[in-house]
């Protein structure tokens, strides 16, 4: 059954923009008519500015409402054929997409070993997600770097309740290496993490609002995923298997269960769920970064205060 809505706005907002991670900006022109810009991507080809006829007082609140349901009314008509196109394409979860593509060139370490090896790659950018982030240190710490032949390592750690380990430490405060997590405006990860902004780190929640516009929620990897890959023949959305995956994590967290002592402690399923995070994390970052060159916005590797143009 197709969801109801009690508006125009809501079924822009809700049904379309944040179904597929669209920003939204509602404002008047010059003739003081309603308009909503829509922007599904980056780049003057990748949006639209729908024009309705109402020209209701911005300056109450009966106005503005009345105003807003016109011009999203406009939009509804107007995109139809881009919601369609969006919509025909299949819907597979992350691992069914990617599951395959990870195995085959992702090699998954830990420990002194697999900081060696990180070290010796000598990487500007990685990718950072943590499991268990309402706790200081995280219950897991995942790391991806990209290496130059199209693979990638995938780190995992496990902190002990003294903190960190010296090498994950080394890395968060190297200022030369951007840490590129999914963070939103919640900052678990990053207060997990003891991040600040002179840590050089990039929010791919931040990074995807510069090009694509803000929304009033966050978009979460999934979505983030799909507009970083236009391309891609199919609609990424979140495994259930996640469901099991938090569930274990947020039971150490909570205190439910002890922390961990090894990673033989970990299922082999959410081991490789967790790797596979840390990995989409570094595809979405690659994705965007290609997204933005095609459309000649500069790409800055500062931190935070990153910005696209």
């Amino acid at each position: 059954m197709a969801p109801s809505f009690n508006s125009p706005k809501q079924e822009l907002e809700q049904g379309i923009c944040g179904q597929h991670g669209w920003s939204s900006r509602y404002f008047q022109d010059g003739a003081s008519r309603w308009c909503v810009e829509v922007r599904w991507g980056a780049g003057q080809r990748e949006g639209g500015i729908f024009v309705s006829d109402d020209v209701s007082d911005a300056g109450s609140k009966a106005g503005v409402k009345k105003g807003h349901a016109a011009a999203a009314t406009v939009a509804i008509a107007g995109l139809r054929d881009i919601v369609d196109a969006a919509n025909s394409k299949p819907t597979q979860t992350i691992e069914e997409a990617y599951g395959a593509h990870f195995d085959s060139t992702c090699s998954v370490m830990s420990g002194p070993e697999g900081w060696a090896q990180f070290w010796k790659m000598n990487p500007t950018y990685v990718a950072i997600d943590v499991e268990g982030n309402q706790v200081t240190p995280p219950v897991l710490v995942q790391v991806c770097v990209s290496t130059v032949h199209g693979g990638s390592l995938c780190l995992l750690e496990i902190p002990n309740i003294e903190g960190l380990s010296d090498d994950m430490i080394r890395l968060l405060r190297d200022k030369r290496i951007t840490k590129i997590i999914c963070d939103g405006t919640s900052g678990a990860d990053r207060r997990s993490l003891g991040i600040d902004a002179s840590d050089n780190y990039a929010d791919l929640e931040d990074i995807t609002s510069s090009l694509m516009g803000v929304t009033g929620v966050q978009r979460g990897l999934a979505r983030i995923l799909n507009l970083a890959w236009p391309q891609n023949v199919v609609r990424v959305t979140k495994d259930q298997r996640d469901k099991s995956s938090v569930f274990f994590f947020a039971a150490i967290e909570q205190g439910k269960k002890p922390r961990l002592k090894g990673l033989d402690e970990i299922p082999g399923r959410i081991r490789r769920y967790a790797a596979m995070d840390a990995w989409c994390t570094m595809k979405a970052y690659l994705g965007l970064k290609q997204v933005a060159q095609r459309e000649g916005y500069a790409w800055l590797n500062s931190a935070a205060s990153q910005t696209y143009r």
